[in-house]
């Protein structure tokens, strides 16, 4: 368990699909469907739910030492041209 909350995007995305995984379980639970699958998807929407601050209790904050990929050029604010304003008289 503690290996998966190691790997962010291992933990972030099993508690996604924990979470759209719920939402239909309890549906069918509860409107037509055997009662455990109410209670596995309670249970699911749990765990789904409580998985990311249960990371950041038990091995704090992500690292704050990773770069953010680089900009495009052609995204750059300081990369457009600059156009020549007339003065007016």
């Amino acid at each position: 368990m503690i290996a998966l909350l190691r790997n962010r995007l291992a933990y972030l995305s099993a508690s996604l699909v924990l979470l759209v995984v719920a939402f239909p379980l309890i549906s069918i639970g509860a409107t037509h469907g055997p009662k455990a699958l109410w209670w596995i998807g309670l249970l699911a929407l749990g765990c789904g739910g409580l998985i990311p601050p249960l990371q950041r209790l038990l091995l704090g904050p992500p690292p704050a030492g990773v770069d953010p990929a680089p900009e495009h050029e052609s995204a750059r604010t300081d990369a457009t041209p600059t156009q020549s304003k007339e003065a007016k008289p």
